[in-house]
């Protein structure tokens, strides 16, 4: 039976943490806000760049020129220390031959662009989409809805795997199986996944069982 497979990027294909912390440390230097560690980067992330850099700043401090400058940082150290997660490329190449392979995050269409192609994914990835190609973001089930009708799977036929609760309350809200990547730096809420894996081989296993 043919499946879909709906990736997050972050945190489940890719480990882009260092470089996020950096350019949000740029950021927060150039605007006198004070630092934190990776750790509390983590905790921010999964919510696209507009929540991020909000939480780093404080709410009540955030202004658009803060999402900017931000922006083009990350833009010019996007790929300085990010890698696939080891065994995802395996992972991916496998699952190609069978399996119709959709990525679907939270970050703009174009920083997604740039890093499925600057490491080839898309020589395994049908489609890729961002936080801003649909009128409503993760955790809302409208992405997946509509990649369903483009793809023609059925809910009952599609995984969600992603590392946060985003990836989780979406695909659960869509009928689609869940997959939580707990290797990531994301995290749960009330709602729970359908499978849980502790590293990509673990993934490798779900996924091709």
């Amino acid at each position: 039976m043919s499946k879909l497979f709906i990736f997050d990027l972050d945190g489940t294909i890719l480990n882009t943490i260092e470089d996020i912390h950096i350019s949000l440390m740029e950021t927060l230097i150039y605007f006198n806000f004070p630092l934190f560690d990776i750790n509390t980067t983590k905790r921010y992330v999964g919510d696209g760049v507009k929540k991020l850099v909000e939480r780093a700043v404080g709410e009540k401090n955030f202004k658009k020129e803060h999402e900017v400058y931000f922006r083009d940082c990350y833009r010019k150290n996007l790929v300085n220390n990010t890698k696939l997660y080891d065994g995802m490329e395996d992972l991916l190449s496998n699952l190609k031959e069978c399996f119709t392979i959709v990525v679907l995050s939270n970050k703009s269409f174009d920083m997604t662009d740039i890093l499925i192609k600057h490491f080839n994914l898309n020589r395994y990835i049908k489609y890729w989409f961002g936080g801003d190609s649909f009128e409503e973001k993760k955790p809302s089930p409208y992405p997946i809805y509509k990649i369903l009708e483009l793809t023609g799977f059925s809910p009952e036929n599609s995984y969600m795997i992603g590392d946060n609760y985003t990836d989780i309350e979406s695909g659960k809200a869509a009928g689609s199986k869940t997959v939580f990547c707990s290797y990531g730096y994301g995290k749960l809420s009330s709602v729970k996944p359908d499978y849980i894996a502790d590293s990509t081989h673990e993934l490798k296993k779900i996924l091709e069982g």
